[in-house]
């Protein structure tokens, strides 16, 4: 019996859904598994190991994922894990291993549960759909009815005419994957509830492709084919350099796990800065790499690139809010690419 990555991504999803033990029983029981046959010691992330290797024993997967699809129907994770389409959305570094997580203040914290006003503009809504216009979902075919995914965005810099499109370094960083990669607009939910029509473009190769590594600025900038001139259609994010306050909240367009495009509204609060980095607390899920980070007037202060969950020795949160979460500071990204445009 091989222990697969999907298996491995589906037992990051389960222990963040359910992260106390004394939860998961009832989906074992639900999934006609049989609790006596699985060891519950340890901590939630060694229980749902066993649970899987038990329901993979028993040819169970698909009955314990659909357990859990009665307690959360929208989770894209789980829906994606019933798909015969494996998808690699485990693409963010570990942020211990790129970065030194600062730890939440009390100041911010205060923030968070203290009801400060957070009364917005009617405007924002709108201004906020037009934004997202310009994000898309990134796609590389991996192999046989395999994938990864990310995020990524359409976008201009002042005084440089040309259009750019970001990503992570690591969602893409080898040009011989050009040729295997979409960038998918319009990957959404009308007002309805329908889906709109989707557009792919390809990646220009021969073209722009400016690159920082995962430890440096984790980016990777190219551009579009667009011999119809169909672009225009997704406007662009116009990238300024910015100050960031303390505490301040932020929002998050992008396409996580692969799914539909979404936005990440609640929780969102910086609680770090430095000349390289923003550190915040999130609602944001997994497969998020490539997504721009706004403040609350829709101007693109960061690029999403990392996050994990509480450590066992770090302080408790509000409920909701998942930690440990980093995104580039977009001024060392505006530096990086007027530096490597002009040479």
């Amino acid at each position: 019996m091989a222990w697969t990555k999907k298996l491995t991504q589906l037992n990051d999803v389960l222990s963040d859904l359910i992260p106390q033990k004394n939860g998961i029983t009832k989906f074992i029981l639900a999934a006609g598994l049989k609790p006596q046959f699985i060891d519950d010691s340890g901590n939630a992330i060694d229980v749902w190991n066993r649970v899987l290797l038990e329901a993979d024993k028993r040819d169970k997967v698909s009955d314990l994922i659909n357990s859990l699809l009665d307690s959360y129907p929208e989770n894209p994770f789980l829906k994606a894990a019933l798909s015969s389409k494996e998808i690699d959305y485990s693409l963010s570094p570990d942020i211990d291993k790129i970065s030194q997580w600062n730890a939440v203040s009390a100041d911010t914290l205060e923030v968070l549960t203290m009801g400060q006003n957070t009364l917005l503009p009617i405007n924002f809504l709108a201004k906020g759909i037009l934004k997202s216009k310009a994000v898309a979902k990134v796609e590389m075919k991996t192999g046989t009815n395999r994938y990864s995914v990310g995020t990524g965005f359409l976008f201009k810099i002042n005084g440089i005419d040309d259009l750019f499109f970001m990503t992570n370094f690591h969602v893409i960083n080898r040009r011989e994957d050009i040729k295997k990669t979409k960038i998918i607009f319009d990957y959404e939910l009308d007002m309805e509830g329908n889906s709109l029509p989707s557009k792919s473009f390809s990646i220009e190769d021969g073209a722009v492709w400016y690159c920082s590594a995962v430890n440096q600025l984790d980016t990777t900038v190219l551009r579009l084919k667009d011999d119809n001139d169909e672009l225009k259609t997704y406007g662009y994010l116009e990238l300024n350099e910015i100050k960031i306050a303390d505490s301040e909240f932020v929002n998050i367009i992008q396409h996580p796990g692969g799914e539909m495009k979404q936005i990440s509204l609640y929780h969102n609060i910086i609680t770090y800065r430095d000349e390289r980095k923003i550190q915040y607390l999130t609602d944001t899920l997994k497969g998020s790499s490539g997504s721009p980070v706004f403040n609350s007037d829709w101007e693109v202060v960061a690029l999403h690139h990392s996050g994990s969950e509480k450590k066992r020795d770090e302080a408790e949160l509000p409920s909701g809010v998942r930690s440990r979460n980093e995104g580039i500071l977009i001024n060392k990204i505006i530096e990086f690419v007027r530096d490597s445009h002009k040479n």
